[in-house]
């Protein structure tokens, strides 16, 4: 059977082995597989999650979850709920979730699902990186934490 959801293309705390990948994501998935995409990449002001803005072309690093089916819709609310995203309140949301294209480490385009910064202000420091792992390195040497 062919699997209909999309998988989440994820690029901050929800990358394996950090903090929301621990709560929502651990043993969910049916595979992880690390993918890039284009966009611009922020630390949010208070320096603790990254904000993903559409306008930009830094290559940003992160990795596609697959969700297991039977799982899928669950995952999909917590998900939603983590990232402020309202279907019904697309401007009041923190995030917004969109259908994006990305590209796997075996050089495939893959349709997936991922969350834009959605305020007007919270940007804080600029990752041009695209990274948020390495900058999370930099700035505090232990990402486990986050």
């Amino acid at each position: 059977m062919v699997c209909m959801n999309l998988p989440v293309f994820v690029y901050g705390t929800l990358r394996t082995g950090l903090h929301n990948y621990e709560l929502i994501l651990k043993e969910r998935t049916e595979e992880e597989r690390s993918a890039v995409m284009t966009g611009r990449l922020y630390a949010a002001v208070h320096g603790r999650f990254p904000c993903l803005v559409k306008e930009g072309n830094t290559i940003i690093q992160g990795d596609i979850m697959y969700i297991q089916n039977d799982k899928y819709d669950d995952v999909l609310q917590e998900l939603d709920r983590l990232e402020g995203y309202d279907e019904g309140d697309t401007a009041g949301s923190m995030y917004v979730r969109d259908i994006v294209t990305v590209t796997d480490e075996k050089g495939r385009d893959i349709e997936a699902y991922t969350y834009y910064w959605n305020q007007p202000a919270g940007l804080g420091e600029h990752i041009a990186s695209g990274d948020w792992v390495t900058w999370l390195q930099q700035k505090h040497r232990s990402p486990s934490g986050w």
